[in-house]
């Protein structure tokens, strides 16, 4: 008995060893951030100083250095991510995930984002071009002179990282001009209604944005010469991410603020992830100052201020995207044009699959892009035999020089080179704007948004025949064209992804604007409260007051009214609680809870009947098309369910969906309808900051992801929508993903914080250290002084010179 208690005590030690060991080997995946490393590549001597939040102030001479040891950090932090964002553009996720990210990586290879991204590069200015070779020596540079573990997520899918190329900058960013200008699933749906709805109820279900004329569909047999479309289905529509989302920004002139000089906020919406999509940082650049949010693959600050200008980013929501039908000829080898048959353009792509053998597939390409089609079977089966859809998209033309236009803005001087550099800017448009320590602020929103022909009567909703050239788009709305606001007389410019253009604005720009509930509460609360200073444009940013619950939640309680004689006690003080409500979607209050589930089950009682098995594809909180429903300004009947015999009033579905919303609620916390008062929005508001791909996995998800509840809701400022069909559908997985208050009194007072941290490596202090912040609308300051900047862990980039060692780059 005695050796068998030595043996186990001998094992015991061991595991505890073998434990430490581990612990130790992992943790050497944290970077080296003091001391000095040579490297091949360099011009001179970098320094890349850490402060307490992890965030690199990093001095150098030359532009190409800075850019070097910018790729150096990013590798040093986020390698995983790097690597994510790269396998995403590439079409490379299954080498890792195996078959079941197939089909994504199919169409992402039919996409062609990046050998678009290829053919891009040639067109790019010099200066970025250099920025992205230095950049990608610097990545490169790490990845041969680290030591110890790499970060833990190469150890579990068993991968190397590889070397870093400028291709892999460029195509990154046409995943992001993807995600903020994927408005060609919105024509896509309108088909796949057809089957289910006609035209008034089409019409209804996409309503015009408020003060618009609806524009008409055309009539899709006489569009299509007789082809049928109206069964086309997919798995992902416009409706895949929750509405309300986009991003805020604004800009005040000096005489709205407490030291004359103007205030520019940003925060703009987008998937929340672990690590941040953003990474902060500090250049100095001979004697100058560029700071703000970067992305990690990419070298250049994309939302920040210099040492004379600062500026933030929305999305116009512009529709540069159309579908096209290709009516095939020749047995399928060719398709019609207005000139007769043409040739596909063809390459083959080999996806390599974990587990799996290797699959080869054919891109084809029509003179409008991409059929992407051939990328995705939930459209090829619902095609007819004799067709194809292909994409034209700005974002897919090889003269795309958005990364150029990243790489001028950050030394923009004044407004007139600000303008300058955004000619460069192509895809998606977005809403910029600016400000300057002269005291003047402005407005640009640039971008290649194409201009229609006067007889497309499909007007970017529908599809287009590609055989017909009258849907071939003419040419882009020029330039000097777009919408620009200098210095106006009030002193405020706001976006909130909203209208931006008066109806005298002679170009088409989208239909899709977000509805304007952010924005005027914007304007709203910088009328109340000025005048203004980083604390209040901070306050403004976390607001979270639901003017979407203030619009709707009234004509809700007014039908009530009709049916409270059919309310028990706690049924009528739930609805008193309501209307005493101040529409505060604070994380402790039961009545953010309550509308919520409200508006979501009146959202089902409205539209599920009509809608069938289609209904969870579009299961949103659709404010716009609810309001007028409840106000029977639609042209058909919506509140009636017409799987009955009767005819169902709206006041009866407002009904039936309170008693909906109560029970699920209740089956959702395990509690009676009785206990209402103790529920609290932030026991299921919680905000998810997904890692990829561990959060697919669930026994790694717990150790990868970051998840806290959280206030706001659909088209609070503090954006934080539920999706309403989802697993847990009051939690949100999109919100600001970076907030930022530059003072033009003292850019170095400028307020900046991320909802994570600055490393991708899950033991590092850094990994989630500003979540707490980001929840409280709290920020960090990042100086360019010396003096404060330089008291941080120092990190040495020293030249290699002839007979030293060093990391030999790829």
């Amino acid at each position: 008995m005695r050796l068998i208690g030595k043996i186990a005590a001998a094992i015991g030690v061991l595991a505890i060893l073998c434990a430490i060991f581990g612990w130790v080997y992992l943790r050497s995946a944290l970077p080296q951030i003091s001391g000095t490393v040579t490297l091949e590549g360099l011009e001179a001597e970098v320094s890349i100083t850490r402060d307490r939040h992890g965030v690199p102030h990093i001095v150098a001479q030359t532009p190409e250095d800075a850019f070097f040891a910018l790729g150096y950090a990013h590798a040093q932090d986020r390698l995983w991510q790097m690597s994510m964002h790269r396998r995403i553009a590439a079409g490379r996720l299954s080498e890792i995930a195996g078959e079941a990210t197939l089909s994504t990586d199919v169409f992402l290879r039919t996409l062609s984002l990046y050998d678009r991204a290829r053919k891009a590069w040639a067109h790019q200015t010099e200066q970025a071009r250099a920025g992205m070779v230095s950049y990608s020596n610097g990545v490169n540079a790490f990845l041969n002179s680290r030591k110890g573990a790499l970060p833990p997520e190469f150890l579990l899918t068993k991968t190397e990282p590889e070397p870093w190329t400028p291709i892999d900058s460029l195509s990154w960013l046409k995943v992001m001009a993807l995600d903020l200008g994927g408005n060609y699933w919105s024509e896509l749906a309108r088909l796949d209604l057809a089957s289910r709805l006609d035209t008034d109820q089409l019409m209804d279900f996409f309503p015009p944005y408020p003060g618009e004329e609806a524009l008409p569909l055309p009539d899709l047999d006489t569009l299509y010469d007789g082809l049928d479309l109206a069964h086309i289905k997919t798995a992902q529509t416009d409706i895949g991410k929750p509405r309300g989302l986009g991003s805020n920004n604004w800009v005040l002139s000096g005489d709205h603020s407490k030291t004359g000089m103007p205030l520019l906020a940003n925060d703009p919406h987008l998937g929340l992830t672990t690590p941040s999509l953003w990474y902060l940082a500090h250049m100095k650049i001979g004697g100058e100052n560029v700071i703000g949010a970067t992305m990690p693959g990419i070298p250049f600050v994309i939302l920040g201020r210099n040492d004379r200008i600062a500026w933030g980013f929305t999305n116009v929501n512009p529709d540069v995207q159309d579908l096209y039908v290709e009516k095939l000829v020749d047995d399928g080898t060719a398709y019609l044009t207005p000139d007769g048959p043409a040739p596909f353009i063809t390459r083959e792509e080999t996806i390599h699959i974990k587990d799996a053998d290797p699959k080869t597939i054919l891109v084809r390409e029509t003179r409008h892009g991409p059929v992407i089609s051939d990328g995705r079977t939930d459209l090829a089966e619902k095609m007819p035999k004799n067709a194809v859809l292909a994409l034209r998209w700005t974002a897919l033309d090889e003269d795309d020089t958005s990364g150029s236009a990243a790489a001028t803005l950050s030394s923009v001087k004044d407004y007139e080179q600000f303008k300058t550099a955004l000619r460069l800017y192509t895809a998606p448009a977005q809403n910029i704007v600016y400000a300057d320590i002269d005291g003047n602020i402005g407005y640009y929103a640039p971008g290649r948004v194409p201009i229609r022909g006067a007889k497309n009567d499909t007007h970017g909703l529908v599809p287009a025949p590609g055989w017909k050239a009258d849907y071939d788009w003419e040419s882009t709305i020029p330039y000097e064209d777009m919408p620009e606001r200098e210095n106006p007389a009030n002193g405020v410019i706001v976006t909130a992804n909203e209208k931006i253009v008066g109806p005298d604005y002679p170009h088409f720009l989208t239909s899709g604007w977000a509805l304007p509930y952010r924005g005027d509460r914007i304007r709203e609360l910088i009328a109340d409260t000025a005048p203004h200073d980083k604390a209040s444009m901070a306050r403004i940013q976390m607001d979270v007051k639901s003017t979407v619950a203030a619009d709707l939640l009234p004509l809700m309680l007014t039908l009530m009214d009709q049916e409270q004689k059919a309310l028990d006690e706690t049924q009528k003080d739930i609805l008193d609680a309501l209307g005493a409500w101040d529409f505060e979607m604070a994380v402790d209050r039961p009545e953010p809870m309550i509308f919520t589930a409200w508006h979501r089950a009146l959202a089902k009682r409205l539209y599920a009947d009509e809608l069938g098995d289609k209904f969870d594809r579009y299961w949103g909180p659709k404010v716009d098309f609810l309001k007028m429903a409840l106000l029977g300004t639609t042209k058909a009947n919506w509140c009636d369910d017409i799987g009955t015999s009767d005819e169902e009033s709206c006041a009866d579905s407002v009904s039936l969906a309170f008693n909906d919303a109560l029970e699920d609620l209740s089956s959702r916390l395990d509690r009676k309808p009785g206990s209402w008062r103790d529920w609290q929005w932030g026991s299921l508001h919680r905000g998810v900051q997904e890692h990829r791909p561990f959060s697919q996995v669930p026994v790694l998800a717990r150790f990868f992801e970051t998840s806290t509840p959280a206030p706001g809701g659909t088209y609070t400022v503090n954006v934080a929508g539920p999706r309403f069909s989802a697993p847990n559908p009051y939690g949100f997985t999109h919100g600001p993903s970076y907030r930022v208050v530059y003072d033009l009194a003292d850019l170095d007072r400028s307020s900046y914080i991320i909802p994570t941290g600055q490393s991708g490596i899950p033991f590092s202090k850094h990994y989630s250290d500003m979540m707490d912040k980001w929840l409280h609308g709290d920020f960090i300051e990042i100086s360019t002084n010396p003096e404060t900047f330089q008291s941080g862990d120092k990190l040495v980039l020293k030249r290699q010179s002839s007979g030293e060692t060093g990391g030999a780059l790829p």
